[in-house]
Formats: C-alpha cells, sequence, structure tokens
C-alpha cells in the first residue's frame, strides 16, 4: 500500500478515476477497481469518496472543466475572424463530443439545473469559468450584436439564461445523435458538415 495525504490521495484517486473515464466512459469506472489501481484499501477510499456516485459526481465536475476549456479555447482559436463568439462555443461543444467522448458521458452525469445554474468550483475551467456560464456570455454578446445593428432590445439576463438552455439542448441533442446512435457510423466528412448545418440553424433561431 502507498502511503499519502488525505488530500494527495483523493486526488490521486480522482485522477484514475478520470483516466479510466476518458478512456472508456464512465460506465467503466467501480470504487472497487479505483481502489486496486490506486494501491490503497477498499475502506480508505470510501473515506473519500462515500460511494460510486460520489466519486463520479467528481469525475463529472472535472470533465465539466475541461469542457470550459475547451469552449474558452474554441473562442479564442477564431479570434479576428467573423465567426461569432457563439458559433465558436457550438462547435467546440460538438466536438468536445467527438474527441473526449467519455469526458463528454461524464458531463451529462451532472447536467442538473442546480449544477448548471450553480456550478462547483472544480466545475469551472481556467478562466473561472463553468462551461455554461462561457455559454451563456456568448449567447449574450450574440443578443447586444443584434440589438447594435438592428434597433431591437437586447436580451434580459432571463431572456439570456433560457435562451442559453435552448442552445445547450439543442448542441447536446446533435452531440448525441453524432456518437450515441447509427448516426455515429456516418462518414466524417458527413458528419462535419452536418454540424455545420446545425451550428447555422442554432444561430438562425436566435437570431
Amino acid at each position: 500500500m502507498h502511503d499519502s495525504s488525505p488530500s494527495e490521495l483523493a486526488h490521486r484517486l480522482l485522477d484514475i478515476a478520470y483516466d479510466l473515464t476518458a478512456a472508456s466512459g464512465p460506465a467503466a469506472v467501480s470504487l472497487r477497481d479505483v481502489q486496486r489501481r490506486a494501491g490503497v484499501s477498499a475502506a480508505t477510499a470510501y473515506w473519500h469518496y462515500k460511494d460510486r456516485a460520489d466519486l463520479l459526481l467528481a469525475v463529472s465536475r472535472r470533465a465539466t472543466a475541461a469542457l470550459a476549456d475547451a469552449l474558452v479555447d474554441a473562442i479564442a482559436s477564431r479570434a479576428g475572424t467573423d465567426e461569432s463568439d457563439l458559433s465558436a462555443v457550438c462547435f467546440g461543444y460538438l466536438q468536445f463530443a467527438r474527441d473526449h467522448r467519455g469526458l463528454f458521458q461524464a458531463v451529462v452525469l451532472n447536467s442538473s439545473i442546480e449544477e448548471l445554474m450553480h456550478p462547483a468550483d472544480s466545475a469551472r475551467g481556467r478562466a473561472g469559468l463553468a462551461a455554461f456560464e462561457v455559454l451563456q456570455r456568448a449567447v449574450a454578446d450574440f443578443g447586444q450584436g443584434k440589438g447594435a445593428g438592428s434597433g431591437t432590445v437586447t436580451e434580459t439576463h432571463a431572456d439570456t439564461g433560457e435562451t442559453s438552455i435552448h442552445v445547450w439542448a439543442a448542441c447536446h441533442g446533435m452531440a448525441m445523435l453524432l456518437i450515441d446512435t447509427p448516426m455515429a457510423t456516418l462518414p466524417e466528412e458527413e458528419q462535419e458538415r452536418l454540424r455545420h448545418q446545425h451550428v447555422r440553424f442554432v444561430l438562425n433561431s436566435v437570431s
């Protein structure tokens, strides 16, 4: 058995569970297997995570932070182009699902309204924002952009929150279709065409 401080051991258990999730999805994670890989007793593992659900919640929050980083990076990668932040966020979400299926599935485990509206610190990315907050900012900026040129009234905070939920739901639905249904067997070029088409549909719906 390895000797570690409580915080070090909790992080090691989480690291192992996170790596297993990234490789094979949350269904592949068991507290007993994580405990064995960490080289600690079951009692020690249960001291830090009371059950599998508790461990998967920690994994889910870390995966959500990784998604937040991916969305921020997607916005940054398109800086200086005509593409809106909202477009970048939608593409970033779809691409995260494609490239990190296991972590994306873990994010889904944590997709409660409470977690969206009141994210834990561990669910926040490098910029201090959770994934839904990145989306909300992009929606708000998109709404302001519409108002600036058309004379329309920009969205209120409440409207932005509701619009963000609908955008999230739309992108999430397409992401799930492309990774967890027969559509996942489509050639990548066809899937990419659908992603582009879907993002245009979402933006037109918000406009």
